[in-house]
């Protein structure tokens, strides 16, 4: 008995090179790769400026601990270890500043620090400037995020109300 074709035809829509915000509503932020193939963007914490990796993997955005304690900010020792960044178990600290300040956009966020010194030397192997901060998909969705990799755009929604 033969399979019948769907109802309704597939339709693939080609996307615009570039988002009109306006339509859209969201802030366009430009992204840079990286010869590891992550996208990077600048940042601020606290007014110190940061470098961001940007990983869809990461259910968290995490701060490189020796950064934050290297620039004077407060952590509070957490009981719990996180899991993951290559299978192992890490200490996590909660930042005081819950601030990320991206291409003007304030993202309030709880910011966990962590030893990020595996992932800096990973990178350093490639060439790579190393990350202060690693922005996950808590920020991602909460701002419900669309990343352009024809354009290199990450657009980033106003803040939830």
């Amino acid at each position: 008995m033969p399979i019948d074709a769907p109802t309704q035809p597939t339709v693939i829509i080609k996307p615009a090179t570039t988002p009109a915000p306006s339509v859209r509503g969201l802030h366009p932020i430009r992204l840079r790769p990286s010869l590891a193939g992550h996208f990077h963007m600048s940042g601020m914490i606290g007014g110190k400026p940061v470098e961001i990796l940007i990983d869809t993997g990461a259910s968290a955005t995490v701060v490189d601990r020796s950064w934050a304690e290297a620039n004077g900010f407060t952590l509070k020792q957490l009981e719990r270890q996180g899991a993951g960044v290559g299978g192992a178990t890490v200490a996590l600290a909660m930042l005081e500043e819950n601030r990320l300040t991206l291409d003007g956009l304030q993202i309030t966020t709880p910011l966990v620090a962590i030893d990020l010194s595996n992932v800096k030397a990973g990178l350093a192997r490639l060439n790579v400037a190393p990350p202060q901060v690693v922005l996950g998909v808590d920020v991602l969705r909460s701002r419900r995020a669309v990343i352009d990799y024809a354009t290199s755009t990450l657009w980033l929604a106003p803040a939830p109300r």
